[in-house]
């Protein structure tokens, strides 16, 4: 008998929804307005993740006077132990790897721009790609991380909450008001006079070089920007699942948000949420379904590849703008121009 449980599925998509949406904007900013193909989306991504995970499990062990790292028995069991013991702490360790994870993350892809944009726009994409594996190697064998194993016993925000269900609500709220948050900045500045610039870049760049802009340090800027959401994005995947390790942060994760954005739209940030969205409920449906129907022949990930390649090829085939279509820069001064044509147009 098929179970399912609605409440457990709507607080699951809910918060992998904001956490890929954050991810999608971020890289809409870049591949969809500036015309940057980032192929290392996952680096940053990872950045967030482990910066967070270290910030909180290693403060918390310093604190109690534990020496045991958070990646052995004894480390994770007293996380666990102390992990809920201060709200005030908890909470307070999330805010600032939030802050932090955005901060190095943007940073960490701010610098990256002068050695990868030296390479040109052709190989700006594996340049970055290349990145991104080299981080998860790094990872893989760098012990105070826990090398393969990673890091466990991270403490999510609410643990202090004992009921189980309205902590996972709890936490679906706050990832989809930072999710808010990310739309409205990422709208405010595709929709200021430098968006257009960005749009200038990606059209042509050598044009917007003549016209004396400034392109290495808007790609520099641009990137900055998607790289810190990305690493906000990590944190609060890493604070879901209580655990980080290399094997969470492949190439396939950078794919997944490039899928994302084709289908919902290039250039577009509605498009962006409504392909994440897409996505994510195609994943946590089959990981919440497929267990019950007995499917032991294919996995949920391998499915959930074959519904997603399936939509994208039929958008690019139907819509191959996305299911949302880029629209107009909507700065107040379009806006004004916009509505003296209209006014002409039905005074004649």
């Amino acid at each position: 008998m098929l179970q399912f449980d609605i409440l457990g599925f709507l607080a699951s998509w809910g918060t992998f929804l904001g956490i890929y949406a954050i991810l999608s904007i971020s890289l809409n900013l870049e591949v969809g307005f500036t015309g940057m193909a980032n192929f290392g989306k996952v680096a940053f991504y990872a950045i967030g993740a482990y910066l967070g995970a270290i910030i909180s499990t290693y403060t918390i062990l310093a604190i109690h006077n534990i020496s045991s790292p958070p990646y052995t028995t004894e480390g994770i069991i007293a996380l666990g132990r102390y992990g809920g013991e201060n709200p005030a702490l908890t909470v307070g360790l999330f805010v600032l790897s939030l802050i932090i994870g955005f901060i190095v993350a943007g940073v960490v892809g701010y610098l990256l721009t002068y050695p990868t944009l030296r390479v040109g726009p052709a190989f700006l994409g594996i340049t970055l790609l290349s990145f991104g594996e080299l981080l998860r190697i790094f990872l893989q064998n760098y012990e105070p991380v826990g090398k393969t194993n990673g890091i466990a016993g991270i403490p999510h925000p609410f643990v202090w909450v004992a009921n189980t269900a309205l902590r996972d609500w709890l936490y679906v709220i706050v990832v989809l008001g930072i999710l808010a948050i990310v739309y409205l900045y990422a709208q405010r500045v595709v929709n200021s006079p430098f968006g257009r610039v960005l749009k200038a870049i990606r059209d042509d760049e050598t044009a917007a070089l003549c016209m004396g802009k400034h392109v290495p340090r808007t790609k520099a800027t641009v990137l900055f920007i998607g790289s810190g959401f990305a690493g906000v994005a990590g944190v609060l995947m890493a604070f879901y699942l209580s655990s980080v390790n290399p094997n969470m942060f492949v190439t396939t994760v950078t794919f997944n948000i490039w899928a994302m954005v084709i289908l919902g739209g290039l250039a577009n940030n509605k498009g962006a949420i409504l392909g994440a969205g897409i996505v994510t409920f195609v994943d946590r449906i089959l990981t919440f379904v497929t267990p019950n129907l007995g499917i032991t022949a294919i996995t949920p990930d391998y499915m959930r590849w074959m519904v997603v390649g399936l939509l994208i090829v039929l958008v690019l085939m139907f819509l191959p703008k996305g299911l949302i279509p880029e629209k107009p820069i909507d700065t107040p001064v379009w806006k004004a121009v916009r509505k003296l044509l209209k006014e002409e147009v039905n005074g004649e």
